[in-house]
């Protein structure tokens, strides 16, 4: 796959010149800068692209012009940078378009990881992020029982343990290893989960399942890769 087009959305010249410096350090990533949305260039059809939006100075959260971009009939998929530590961004985001949300504690690698993903067509949350999340649905006082009856019926055994380790936080990668089978074998019981469940992404299927097959949400000081959805 060609390496993907790259647009830093930052009013901040230094934070955008230091994002662009650690992407080029980390692969040949054709980077760019622009102080808006509106300054945005169309990039080339026949390459992946992402936009990267900085939300770390910019106050309170609004979703407008990143709503406006995405649904503008624009090919690159957006991803956030923000500092905040409140799980309603993360809704709020995912609603205006955003594909990827990169929070205030990721390192390097992550956040290259994030680009990655999300211009390959993918989604991602970062550990931080979907730490939020995981959260707030666990002290959601929601009644679970029939849901929770229905869902873990639908479910093959081992789709049900992969859905419970994705739901800690660990990539396919990760899960494989723990299930001693291949990341392909991974993919295909979640793909099939989707189905069943009717949903389109690997973050769908965390949400779907938190509190409904009583996963213990992922340890906020784990060592494993930023929580990305889907790989």
């Amino acid at each position: 796959m060609a390496a993907p087009c790259v647009t830093i959305v930052s009013a901040d010249t230094l934070l955008a010149a230091a994002l662009s410096t650690l992407l080029c350090e980390k692969g040949v990533f054709d980077v760019s800068a622009a102080k808006s949305f509106e300054d945005v260039t169309a990039g080339n059809p026949d390459r992946p692209s992402a936009v990267v939006y900085d939300l770390s100075g910019a106050g309170p959260l609004d979703p407008g012009p990143i709503a406006a971009f995405t649904s503008g009939g624009r090919k690159a998929p957006v991803i956030v940078l923000t500092t905040s530590e409140s799980f309603d961004v993360v809704p709020a985001l995912l609603d205006a378009g955003v594909r990827g949300i990169v929070g205030r504690d990721a390192d390097a690698d992550e956040f290259v990881t994030a680009v990655t993903e999300v211009a390959g067509g993918r989604i991602f949350v970062s550990r931080g992020m979907m730490d939020l999340l995981v959260a707030h649905v666990a002290r959601c006082p929601v009644d679970r029982a029939a849901a929770h009856l229905q869902d873990a019926e639908s479910l093959a055994p081992r789709e049900r343990d992969i859905v419970r380790l994705l739901s800690t936080g660990m990539t396919n990668r990760e899960i494989a290893a723990a299930l001693h089978v291949s990341e392909g074998t991974v993919k295909t019981h979640l793909g099939r989960v989707m189905v069943k469940w009717s949903v389109r992404d690997r973050l769908q299927v965390v949400l779907r399942a938190i509190g409904r097959l009583h996963v213990t949400p992922a340890d906020p000081g784990g060592g494993a890769e930023g929580s990305e959805a889907p790989r």
